[in-house]
């Protein structure tokens, strides 16, 4: 782990990120670079897209001198707020771009307050812009291992993914819950290694986050061979049957299993039914118009 590098990205502004991260493309070769208020894109030569999120939901940000860091135990941390979710995505990203490889880029503002910076996105971008993009990688996600697909049921792409040690999870929302689904093209959240995010608790277990680097690293070697794989929308049921019995009702965002879940339409979806919990259901503001809101599953 790169410390000196990880806590220059979790000390500099929106504005600073974006200035450094445009420069750093430029200088690793990549000639198109689409640079907005919401979100940086570089078409690379490898046929995936990484992606990272450049805002965190701290108001500001730490001294390099406010982080600690415990040698036995391989673990950063601020006091006054981290924000390694997602610097530590963007540190990942810089790492292996740093190893020579070119894969395509996305680095959105915004995700933490709705993925503001992916919707203006797609509403730029309905189809993909890169020629040859077979697959979408996030990288931020908590924890060591964690693979989360969100409403994607790519069985073949979870396979690929889960080959290089990465287990199935849950996740409520990030980018890709937005980007994939309107371009059509597969994506996952993998791990870079934090906890306790949107916490002044939060730590970065720096192995973690380096083993998903190494990790990433064999994808993108492995990427020329790769198939396309298309996004697959499906019921919660479908999304998590990896992880619990056909017959669980699972929250579309929390994954929670619950009874009285309200049933609702996905308005991206081609009008299936899913299921959502009340505390979702108010947290990601869904219409109190809409016409289901007021059904309950049936068990």
């Amino acid at each position: 782990m790169n410390l000196k590098l990880i806590k220059g990205l979790c000390s500099i502004n929106i504005h600073q990120l974006r200035k450094i991260l445009c420069k750093f493309l430029y200088g690793h070769g990549y000639k198109k670079i689409t640079n907005t208020t919401e979100y940086i894109m570089a078409e690379g030569a490898l046929p995936i897209c990484l992606i990272a999120h450049m805002d965190t939901v701290f108001k500001t940000v730490p001294d390099k001198e406010d982080f600690f860091y415990d040698k036995t135990k391989k673990v950063l941390w601020s006091p006054n707020g981290s924000g390694f979710d997602d610097r530590a995505g963007i540190y990942s990203i810089i790492q292996i771009l740093e190893a020579g490889f070119r894969p395509s880029i996305i680095f959105t503002n915004e995700e933490e307050v709705g993925g503001l910076g992916a919707r203006a996105l797609v509403a730029d971008h309905p189809q993909c812009p890169f020629k040859d993009c077979r697959a979408l990688i996030q990288l931020d996600r908590a924890n060591e291992k964690d693979m989360v697909f969100y409403n994607c049921v790519n069985e073949d792409f979870a396979d690929f993914i889960e080959k290089y040690d990465f287990e199935l999870a849950w996740g409520s929302f990030s980018d890709i819950s937005v980007i994939a689904p309107m371009w059509e093209i597969a994506a996952v959240n993998l791990s870079v290694g934090y906890v306790d995010e949107h916490t002044t608790s939060e730590r970065l277990y720096c192995d973690w986050c380096d083993a998903t680097i190494e990790k990433v690293k064999r994808i993108m070697a492995d990427a020329e061979g790769m198939p396309s794989y298309s996004y697959l929308i499906g019921t919660p049921n479908q999304s998590y049957q990896r992880m619990f019995s056909i017959n669980d009702k699972a929250c579309i965002f929390c994954g929670r299993t619950l009874k009285n879940n309200l049933h609702i339409k996905d308005p991206l979806s081609s009008g299936w039914n899913y299921y959502c919990c009340p505390s979702c259901y108010k947290t990601y503001g869904l219409d109190d118009e809409d016409e289901n809101k007021d059904k309950v599953a049936p068990f």
